[in-house]
């Protein structure tokens, strides 16, 4: 009876401390230098500086293309220094939506270990693995999705004192009326997707917006849209649909030829 009742005390306190370590990950600020890599038919790299603070956070990214994203109060901004942009679209990185699953379905799993803790998030957009210093600073974020990978790793990360308006004068980011011109396909099919990452890389000499998105199905389709044609290149299984609006070429690949047929339907429906 003993050991039962020691055993229901230590799980209790177990889960506990659990719950309050996990408070102060998502109640920390910090600075950190990183590095994202996507393995899988395509794989990318990217390096970064994050600055990130309970509720807002400035990414710097260094590679592939020179690109610097923020978060303030819900609003979203990005572009270069004096250049920058409102977003339309919310830009979510692979934190964000680590931490968006942890607090709508909470831990799967909490592992303690030497000196830091193991969460296991398991939802609708990825199994998600995350390994966090028992300060409350992250070390390394997993996802793994449709067969793809994505590993976040922090390469040095340190507790943040500067405010987020200290570090945005530096970064020039400042209120600005110009928003980012996307077109309104894209709108459209990101009301019928359950989530999305937006980012900018460089297809030729082409600047490029690219969208990753789960439609409701549950396939994962991608968007990039370019100012001027570029080559979009497509895995075996993977289809692509071309549109050619205006001022812009938006192009469509999904490996589910149903959901093409489905956007297609949806784009024709609005005309």
């Amino acid at each position: 009876m003993k050991k039962t009742l020691f055993f229901l005390l230590f799980t209790i306190a177990t889960v506990l401390f659990a719950q309050s370590f996990i408070e102060l990950y998502l109640n920390a600020s910090y600075f950190g230098r990183r590095v994202v890599v996507e393995k899988g038919p395509t794989g990318k790299n990217r390096i970064e500086m994050v600055y990130r603070w309970p509720n807002d956070k400035i990414v710097h990214v260094l590679d592939p293309v020179f690109l610097v994203w923020a978060k303030r109060s819900g609003f979203f901004i990005l572009g270069q220094p004096n250049n920058y942009r409102n977003s339309p679209l919310e830009i979510l990185d692979l934190e964000d939506l680590f931490v968006r699953q942890l607090q709508e379905q909470g831990a799967s799993k909490v592992e303690k270990l030497d000196g830091k803790y193991k969460v296991i998030v398991e939802s609708n957009s990825g199994l998600f693995t995350a390994f966090i210093k028992e300060s409350g600073l992250p070390e390394k974020i997993t996802r793994v999705f449709n067969g793809v990978t994505t590993e976040l790793t922090y390469e040095h990360v340190e507790t943040l004192k500067e405010s987020f308006e200290q570090v945005a004068q530096r970064y020039g980011i400042s209120p600005t009326g110009e928003s980012v011109n996307l077109p309104n396909e894209i709108k459209l099919i990101l009301a019928n997707v359950n989530w999305y990452t937006v980012s900018r890389l460089k297809i030729g000499e082409e600047h490029v917006v690219m969208i990753i998105a789960n439609y409701k199905s549950g396939s994962v389709i991608k968007m990039v849209c370019s100012s001027k044609e570029v080559t979009v290149n497509t895995e075996q299984n993977e289809q692509l649909l071309r549109i050619r609006g205006k001022d812009y070429y938006l192009y469509l690949v999904a490996q589910d030829p149903n959901v093409l047929e489905e956007v297609k339907v949806l784009l024709t429906k609005e005309k």
